[in-house]
């Protein structure tokens, strides 16, 4: 059996740096390119003239969902990784796309690289991109909305009342108590940003109501008390596969819920808190689901009760919040992984995770 051949390739929107190493190390000859799809495969294949099976890596970026796309099926094994770990090329003094390639080749070759998931279906890949546009938009509509308010109290009006300031039947009656028609136009201006942006976030909902709509899941998850429509479009499009992850530890990381506890000699290196790497959205997502589904004005469901007991055992209301939304993001991977309906009884059984459930002293958390 022959022995590898260790490919790295360094993305950039105008040049790209493919590389590779051999099994005992010896750099092979870089190549600098245009970056272009044509380009790409043929450097690519160029390599397979050495006859060896070839192990490519690319750290992920904007353009490695199309670039994996284009190599996958010409190498043996491709490695998305992730760019934070590799310290061996940002601490480089001589830093270079050539030197970042040569590094990667021997991370890959190491075996060193922490691999990110990417998913291939293309469908998916729409869905994820749609509502990650829904998010920006509300972003943006939150943008608005603090700029407009803070316009407002900077010429003297200060009794805000709620959304009344946005909605387009009330606007007119805090635009006549600015002093002038200089501050009326250009507040005028920012209403016109918000409406569209509004407008704009109508428009992608239904785009993701329509390419999500297909999806089991999606209807699943809203079973789930505290969980709507929009928070399951958004799970089951960033997860995109639920088999990406192999415990549920894993899901907890990424959605920014695992704790971090660093040490030294025995010694503990600060509190342990929540490892702010991962995604906050899925994090954002269980946070509002909770405070849902606990509100005083909710009936009983199985998710109050959860909290309820944990914070009996735990004596926080901040754990027993984490605790809970922990358990929904868990209960909903579950449920697509399995392909079963939500199961009430089940979710209000308590379980102890050693190591996730600490006492309020040991950590500090969001």
């Amino acid at each position: 059996m022959k022995t590898p051949l260790y490919a790295a390739l360094d993305l950039h929107s105008r040049y790209s740096v493919l590389g590779s190493m051999d099994y005992d190390g010896n750099s092979q000859p870089k190549e600098r390119f245009p970056t272009s799809a044509l380009l790409l495969r043929q450097y690519i294949e160029a390599l397979r003239q050495k006859k060896r099976p070839i192990y490519l890596t690319m750290e992920a970026g904007a353009f490695t969902r199309w670039a994996s796309a284009i190599a996958r099926p010409l190498v043996e094994r491709l490695i998305i990784c992730e760019p934070r770990h590799n310290r061996l090329i940002h601490s480089n003094p001589t830093k270079s796309d050539e030197a970042d390639v040569e590094g990667m080749c021997l991370l890959l070759r190491l075996g060193k690289l922490k691999e990110v998931w990417m998913g291939q279906d293309r469908t998916r890949e729409i869905y994820r991109a749609l509502v990650y546009e829904l998010l920006n938009w509300r972003d943006a509509q939150r943008e608005l909305k603090a700029l407009i308010k803070a316009r407002y109290r900077g010429w003297g009006v200060l009794r805000l009342h709620g959304i009344k300031v946005f909605s387009v039947k009330h606007r007119q009656e805090y635009l006549e108590q600015l002093p002038a028609e200089e501050e009326r136009r250009m507040m005028r201006r920012l209403y016109g940003q918000f409406d569209h942006a509004l407008l704009q976030w109508k428009d992608t909902l239904k785009e993701v109501e329509r390419v999500g709509g297909e999806f089991w899941e999606v209807r699943e998850f809203e079973r789930v008390p505290g969980v709507g429509p929009i928070a399951a479009h958004v799970f089951s499009a960033i997860i995109e596969e639920p088999g990406r992850f192999s415990t549920k530890h894993q899901l907890w990381k990424y959605s920014q819920l695992g704790i971090t506890d660093r040490t030294s000699d025995g010694k503990p290196l600060g509190y342990q808190r929540l490892d702010r790497r991962g995604n906050r959205e899925l994090k954002n997502l269980s946070y509002h689901a909770w405070r849902t589904a606990c509100k005083s004005t909710t009936g009983p469901n199985a998710i109050k009760s959860f909290y309820q007991q944990s914070r009996q055992r735990t004596g926080s209301v901040r754990h027993a919040r984490l605790n809970t939304q922990r358990k929904i993001l868990e209960t909903m991977w579950m449920m697509w992984l399995r392909q079963k309906p939500f199961d009430p009884v089940r979710f209000a059984r308590i379980e102890v995770t050693p190591g996730v459930e600490v006492t309020p002293k040991t950590i500090r958390a969001n």
